[in-house]
């Protein structure tokens, strides 16, 4: 669920999602602050802190810094699996996002 957009459901649309997120990321890092599992052992959530360096449209490089949760599900195989992932910055939200929305 990324910040100012509707949320991904699809495989193709979370695929999409951070496709668009990578293409525009010149640098970045997650930092997991938090990791809990369930004590069924099969639904874990982490929380933590990201910050991404992104060209504007101009070219000019932009930092964004915020935090993080995401859902994790252990599948039958015993791989896990991420059910659900929100982001959203620290920083004031841009006048252009503000209009968007309204």
């Amino acid at each position: 669920m990324p910040p100012n957009a509707t949320a991904a459901r699809t495989k193709e649309a979370i695929r999409k999602t951070w496709k668009d997120v990578f293409d525009l990321t010149v640098n970045g890092s997650w930092k997991a602050t938090n990791v809990k599992v369930a004590n069924s052992g099969d639904m874990a959530y982490v929380s933590g802190t990201y910050e991404f360096t992104m060209n504007d449209p101009s070219g000019k490089p932009e930092t964004d810094k915020g935090k993080y949760v995401e859902v994790w599900k252990k599948q039958a195989d015993g791989e896990w699996k991420c059910e659900a992932d929100i982001w959203n910055s620290d920083l004031p939200a841009s006048t252009a996002a503000i209009s968007e929305t309204k």
